[in-house]
Formats: C-alpha cells, structure tokens, sequence
C-alpha cells in the first residue's frame, strides 16, 4: 500500500538527510522535483531468535491500519523486549531498522520500533499495561 503525504523539513541536519535516504520521497524543492531514486530489494540475512517472523506480523498488521501501529501492538513489542532480553540482545538497532524499511513500513513505525530496541540497550524499561505485561512472542 503507498500512501502520499507532504512534509515541510528544515533543511541541512543530520536527521533531515537520514529521513531522506531511509524513506527515499518525491521531494518538491524550488524549481525542481527530485523523483524517489530507484532501489533493488535489500537482501537482508534474517534476524536470529525468531525475531524476523515477530517483525514480519507487526508489518503485516501495521500494513492494514492508515494510522500505523496500533497501542496494543506497542504494548506487545515492549513486552517481549522486557520478557525476552536474551531473545533481542544480539540484535543490533540498525538491523532492525533495515528489516522494517525492507518490509515496507512506514517511516514512524520503523522509527518506533528501532527506538523501543535502543531504549532497551540503554538499560531502559517500559510501562505496558496490565492485559500485555506477561505477553511473549512464540
């Protein structure tokens, strides 16, 4: 599914060309329009512990939803990371966030999920509620 939108950025920081490279849009700058840059599919080793199927079900549900991922499907997320430390240690962020872009989802999803997986290596913890707090992924 391929949704259209408009966005204003400032130009020049870091993160303005990050969102670029990762998103690849149509930009529209003063006389010009700059046409996404076409990509051969990334052909990404899969992630261990079975964390490539747990992402391809988040995209699948994400994918039928125009507003993206759904609190409940947060919840899950942060819960497994919690449960299943060992499950998500040797995962790296940037894997992660690869997996995500090559299974199509959107740019706040990705951004989302890669950020639950650094606040975990940072030591983090995560409030989930009572109905998600034991879930696991199989």
């Amino acid at each position: 599914m391929i949704h259209d939108a408009i966005a204003v950025i400032e130009w020049g920081t870091e993160e303005t060309a990050e969102w670029i490279e990762d998103v690849n849009p149509i930009q529209l700058l003063p006389g010009q329009t700059i046409l996404p840059t076409p990509r051969d599919p990334e052909e990404l080793e899969p992630l261990p512990n079975g964390v490539d199927a747990i992402l391809e079900s988040v995209a699948a549900w994400a994918a039928g939803y125009d507003s993206g991922l759904k609190w409940n499907e947060k919840d899950k997320l942060k819960a497994d990371m919690m449960n299943r430390p060992d499950r998500w240690l040797p995962i790296t962020v940037e894997r992660v966030r690869a997996r995500c872009r090559a299974l199509g989802m959107r740019a706040d999803d990705v951004d989302t999920i890669a950020g639950f997986l650094q606040r975990r290596k940072e030591g983090g913890r995560f409030n989930v509620r009572t109905s998600y707090r034991t879930f696991q992924f199989n």
